[in-house]
């Protein structure tokens, strides 16, 4: 059984997003792994960077530099019919370096599954200095397949909330969908960084 590590903050010549619709709740609680829905804001848009002037088009899984999966409406469907359902998903609509709707089909994808898949033992990491149960670096990353729950699709590491991990099965079937924009590593050996 092998696991991939999604990476949002992967650039391509894509739209990239930059902050949060207004209204959001703080940064801090998309890491939570727990219901936002109630107070995220209804219509919420986010607007395409201006540090990236050129990168204009909308891929399924867009890149960002909040760290979140911005998923499409096609992308969520694949997710649902693989049977991955331990998640909700927050609309949004993206805008263009205009200010012009560019979609209104993407959603923030959070995740609300939380598994025990690294290896504590065998990873490099530095600790967070302001929670030492949470991994601050990863420098090598290990996993422990077996201390995941079978059906566990997609879901984020307990001592590393930040990341998503997904299921080979289910990279394999975004991949066959034709997912657009998706960035993901094989977990086993991930050094961290999301090039």
């Amino acid at each position: 059984m092998s696991y991939w590590v999604l990476t949002p903050a992967s650039v391509n010549d894509g739209a990239v997003l930059e902050t949060l619709p207004a209204g959001s709740p703080d940064d801090p609680d998309f890491f939570e792994a727990m219901p936002l829905g109630d107070r995220f804001p209804r219509g919420g848009a986010m607007g395409f960077s201006n540090n990236y002037p050129n990168f204009i088009n909308v891929f399924d899984f867009v890149t960002n530099t909040l760290g979140l999966p911005i998923v499409s409406a096609k992308m969520v469907d694949v997710l649902v019919q693989f049977g991955a359902n331990r998640f909700e998903t927050l609309p949004v609509t993206l805008l263009d370096h205009k200010g012009r709707a560019a979609s209104t089909e993407h959603s923030i994808l959070n995740v609300l599954d939380v598994q025990d898949i690294i290896d504590m033992e065998r990873s490099d990491y530095v600790s967070s200095p302001f929670d030492p149960s949470q991994i601050f670096r990863i420098k090598r990353l290990a996993v422990k397949a077996e201390d995941v729950e079978s059906g566990a699709l997609l879901f984020r590491a307990r001592t590393r909330m930040r990341e998503i991990f997904l299921h080979a099965s289910l990279h394999e079937a975004l991949l066959s969908a034709g997912v657009t924009g998706l960035k993901a590593f094989p977990a086993e050996g991930w050094n961290g960084f999301a090039l």
